[in-house]
């Protein structure tokens, strides 16, 4: 289980960690024409080595680098410039979307 927290800078920052964001990332290709439509002239080349890293280690071996997720501990990989483990990352959103099943 993994989120993508790095917000992007444009628009003020309205737009957050939004939807696709992370593609750039995860198959570091920050450099390629029309990325910076989405996070800006100077995106954190670390964060998208990290990323890479973890993806091709996860089709290679099965295991991107962390503990796989369970019910129980809910390890989760933030990716953002200080990328980390998260076990059950904002309990009290899940817990609402839990009472509404």
């Amino acid at each position: 289980m993994y989120e993508f927290a790095w917000p992007s800078p444009l628009l003020g920052g309205r737009l957050g960690a939004c939807h696709a964001l992370e593609i750039g990332f995860v198959f570091d290709t920050l450099d390629a024409e029309g990325g910076d439509a989405l996070y800006g002239s100077s995106p954190p080349a670390e964060l998208a080595a990290t990323m890479h890293r973890a993806w091709v280690e996860f089709a290679r071996s099965g295991r991107p680098g962390w503990e796989a997720y369970d019910p129980d501990t809910r390890a989760t990989m933030t990716f953002d410039v200080d990328s980390t483990l998260v076990h059950d990352p904002r309990p009290e959103q899940r817990v609402l979307w839990e009472s509404i099943r």
